[in-house]
């Protein structure tokens, strides 16, 4: 028969055995979702710079758009 403190010693090194295992699959799903992210992202950039390159003065026009209105968004009502 084990006596207690063998018992608490099993019991926590099981404990850390799941634990880490656990963290393990976790830190491998979050790099593969950074991963899958990053891949997505560059598509995302590669189309952006072509869309760009191809169509300059409608980038610069939707630029200036944003621009103005969160411009309008941040002045916010100075009626005084």
């Amino acid at each position: 028969m084990k006596n207690p403190t063998e018992v608490l010693k099993d019991g926590i090194e099981d404990g850390l055995a799941s634990a880490s295992e656990h963290a393990k699959s976790y830190v491998e799903a979050g790099a593969n979702a950074l991963n899958a992210a990053s891949g997505k992202a560059r598509r995302i950039s590669r189309t952006a710079d072509g869309y760009v390159h191809d169509y300059p003065w409608v980038a610069i026009g939707a630029a200036a758009g944003v621009g103005v209105l969160i411009g309008f968004l941040l002045r916010g009502s100075r009626d005084s």
